[in-house]
């Protein structure tokens, strides 16, 4: 599992929180999730893009991958956060969920108008989202649109990995 820190995407963002698959393992995304908000109150479309090759350049921070128990393995997936679009944006796939996602403005709308929007893939596409090798990447995805005044977002993405056989 990997989470990003509190952070704001660059001007009219692409891929904002990213995971690359493995050349080692099978990465079986099984959820992801994002909160956000901004200096007014409002709704965002956010969407979850799958790319079959990695973004490259761009400014971004790696993610630190956590496992759920103590004995598994170290992840070999990567996940980045981008405060600036990756330079050249990988071949898109396509668009796996849309949705709109509230970002309330918590110094107006308090701390409990925070709720973030998770997208389990099992329950809505009956099976994880599978990344098979290390060119694929699935990412919180803003279409480049304007960016909202004071958008700051925090994201999260639950996997396992099986070895290839």
């Amino acid at each position: 599992m990997a989470a990003s820190t509190a952070f704001t995407p660059g001007a009219t963002p692409q891929d904002v929180f990213t995971l690359t698959g493995s050349a080692t393992t099978n990465v079986y995304v099984l959820e992801m999730g994002i909160s956000t908000t901004q200096t007014t109150a409002g709704l965002n479309a956010w969407f979850i893009a799958k790319r079959s090759t990695a973004n490259t350049g761009g400014t971004s921070a790696g993610l630190t991958e956590i496992p759920l128990q103590s004995n598994n393995a170290a992840a070999t997936a990567t996940g980045l956060q981008y405060t600036a679009n990756a330079a050249a944006a990988g071949t898109l796939v396509g668009y796996l969920w849309g949705g709109w996602v509230n970002s309330p403005d918590v110094g107006a709308d308090g701390p409990g108008a925070l709720s973030p929007t998770v997208v389990n893939f099992e329950t809505v596409m009956g099976k994880p989202l599978a990344l098979m090798d290390a060119t694929e990447v699935v990412s919180w995805n803003f279409k480049g649109a304007t960016l909202p005044a004071g958008l700051s977002v925090l994201a999260y993405i639950k996997w396992i990995e099986s070895s290839k056989t």
